[in-house]
């Protein structure tokens, strides 16, 4: 066989691969649609709702952090405390949850924790706060996030009507509150892990959780030993879900959507936050992320161009520059019909953007070694953290958690 003969091979072949990952594009939508029909529009009246606790850890102030945690304050549900955990009285997160816990002292408290019994900072002050409550329900989610005043009330229906599930998370759509950076790091969890997430959806049970939103039923949590057992563990949301689907119960997506606030910030950020996150996934799941590769038509929607082109096969690149409209199509559609945030031509750039970060940085995430929130770690087989550069400091120290 001549090298034309290979040419023309190598250029059917990636388009076949381009056209898998369409076709998962596709796959997306129907996970959006099947979501979306899941939604329970039962009423159930204020005095059958349970009492639930919500734990939110803290640390620094992020960007629209007093309209975030206003958000978590006004939910129009009738029984439920906000605990907001930080581990220094000197976090500048203080002053504002102070302010907050005066003018709602029945729902707001602050606890500080000084806790370095794990690598994981966040779970080291969930686990503090968490330890001895008797709560029915308990809600986990993160400072950056925003959301609507029904939230607790939409979330708690699937655990309340189904007595298996465990535990209910939701999915993170990004709302750019800046320039180019900040619409770039918004479109990557748009038009990349929100797909991802429903394909998963469509193919496999759920069990895991994602992080930003996680409500447990408290007895699915001390089946499994508390929060404590998460405080080495980098991707505790993965961690906790597969503990709990272990001991029977269903996790359920709910189809509630939750906002980050994506703010402006260095294009080094944005990939370094990419590596980490590949390396996680990697990490608990090697197989499937590597094979997650064919997934992407971008690099190969190129290849198949190019190998078009030189094997004189202009068919094999008009198919894939075709395949590749159609993938975009398909993408934009999803932002603007179940996320609202629907993309125009004057994202192009973005995309365009968005594509070599998504693809440089996979290559980049085939490592154990992550910085997280100024600190190196290693993730070590089984998603456990070791950190490279924190002295060990055994011990804990609370301070203004509230009585139960």
């Amino acid at each position: 066989m001549n090298s034309v003969g290979i040419l023309s091979i190598a250029g059917g072949v990636s388009l076949f691969i381009a056209a898998t990952g369409v076709f998962f594009d596709g796959l997306a939508l129907y996970g959006a649609d099947r979501l979306l029909r899941s939604r329970k529009e039962a009423w159930i009246p204020d005095g059958v709702l349970p009492p639930v606790l919500m734990i939110k850890p803290v640390r620094g102030l992020d960007h629209g952090a007093r309209e975030n945690y206003i958000s978590f304050i006004n939910q129009r549900y009738p029984k439920f405390r906000v605990i907001f955990t930080v581990d220094s009285p000197d976090d500048p997160a203080v002053a504002l949850i102070r302010e907050l816990e005066a003018l709602h002292p029945e729902k707001v408290s602050l606890a500080i924790v000084a806790e370095r019994s794990g690598a994981n900072k966040k779970m080291n002050k969930v686990a503090a706060v968490a330890r001895d409550v008797t709560d029915p329900f308990i809600l986990l989610n993160d400072s950056d996030i925003r959301v609507g005043p029904d939230y607790l009330r939409e979330i708690v229906l699937p655990i309340l009507s189904e007595p298996d599930v465990g535990a209910v998370t939701c999915l993170q759509r990004g709302t750019p509150e800046g320039g180019f950076s900040s619409r770039l790091a918004a479109m990557l969890l748009n038009t990349e892990m929100i797909p991802q997430a429903l394909v998963a959806y469509v193919l496999m049970p759920l069990t895991y959780l994602y992080g930003p939103t996680m409500l447990f039923r408290g007895e699915a949590i001390r089946a499994i030993g508390g929060f404590d057992v998460m405080k080495d563990y980098l991707a505790d949301d993965y961690h906790l879900g597969r503990l709990i689907h272990e001991k029977g119960y269903r996790i359920v997506l709910s189809p509630t959507l939750i906002d980050a606030q994506v703010r402006d910030e260095p294009l080094s950020e944005i990939f370094s936050h990419e590596i980490r996150w590949g390396r996680t996934y990697s990490s608990l799941k090697p197989l499937g992320y590597g094979l997650s590769f064919f997934l992407r038509p971008f690099l190969f929607v190129l290849l198949s161009i190019v190998l078009g082109i030189l094997s004189a096969h202009p068919a094999v690149a008009m198919g894939a520059l075709g395949l590749y409209v159609l993938h975009v199509a398909l993408i934009s559609y999803l932002n603007r019909q179940f996320l609202d945030r629907p993309m125009t031509h004057r994202d192009a750039g973005v995309w365009l953007m968005r594509e070599i970060v998504s693809t440089v940085a996979y290559f980049g995430s085939f490592g154990r070694r992550i910085m997280w929130r100024g600190h190196r770690y290693r993730i070590l087989p089984g998603g456990a953290l070791k950190p490279l550069d924190l002295p060990a400091s055994p011990g804990e120290s609370l301070s203004g958690l509230p009585r139960h």
